[in-house]
C-alpha cells in the first residue's frame, strides 16, 4: 500500500466546512469569511462549539493528501469513531520477529443523501417532416409490479 502523508486542512477550510455544517452562509455580502462560534455534527447534529476539541474534521474520501473543501466533513468525535475502523498490522523483521506495528485507518462510508426519483421528463414535439417544434413535460408513470396475466388460449377441438 502507498504510504500517503497526513495533511492538516487549513484554518480557513475548517471554518468554511464549520459555517457550511451549521447551514449558514460562510461569506457575508461584501465576501469576507463569516464565524459563529456554535455548530452541528453532519451526522447525528450534535450541537459543537469551536474550541471544545469535541469534534474532528474527517476526510469523506479516506485520502489523507486530499485536503481540497469538498473532502472536509466535520463530525463530532463519536461518529468519527463510528465510521471510522482503525486496525493495526504487525511489522516483522528478518527473522520473523515483531518489530513494531502499523496503524491503518480504514473508513466504513457516511450516510449519502437517497436520490428522488424523477417525477416529470421532457419530451420533443416533432412537426410534420420529423423536425423537432419544441418540447413539453410529461409526467412518469409508475409501472405495475404485480403478477404477470397470463393469455387465455382457446383449446382447439380434437376430431
Amino acid at each position: 500500500m502507498a504510504n500517503l502523508t497526513r495533511k492538516p486542512f487549513s484554518t480557513k477550510t475548517k471554518k468554511i466546512e464549520w459555517m457550511l455544517a451549521s447551514g449558514r452562509n460562510p461569506y457575508d455580502n461584501s465576501g469576507k469569511l463569516c464565524f459563529v462560534k456554535t455548530s452541528k455534527c453532519r451526522e447525528c447534529k450534535r450541537p459543537l462549539t469551536w474550541g471544545d476539541r469535541t469534534y474532528d474534521f474527517d476526510h469523506k474520501d479516506n485520502n489523507p493528501a486530499n485536503t481540497s473543501q469538498t473532502n472536509c466533513y466535520l463530525v463530532c468525535k463519536v461518529c468519527h469513531g463510528k465510521y471510522t475502523v482503525v486496525k493495526k498490522r504487525r511489522i516483522k523483521g528478518w527473522f520473523g520477529e515483531t518489530v513494531g506495528h502499523e496503524t491503518i485507518k480504514k473508513k466504513v462510508g457516511y450516510k449519502k443523501p437517497k436520490k428522488k426519483p424523477k417525477k416529470t421528463r421532457k419530451v420533443a414535439i416533432r412537426g410534420f417532416f420529423g423536425e423537432v417544434v419544441g418540447y413539453r413535460t410529461v409526467k412518469i408513470r409508475k409501472r405495475k409490479t404485480g403478477k404477470k396475466t397470463k393469455r387465455k388460449t382457446k383449446k382447439r377441438k380434437s376430431r
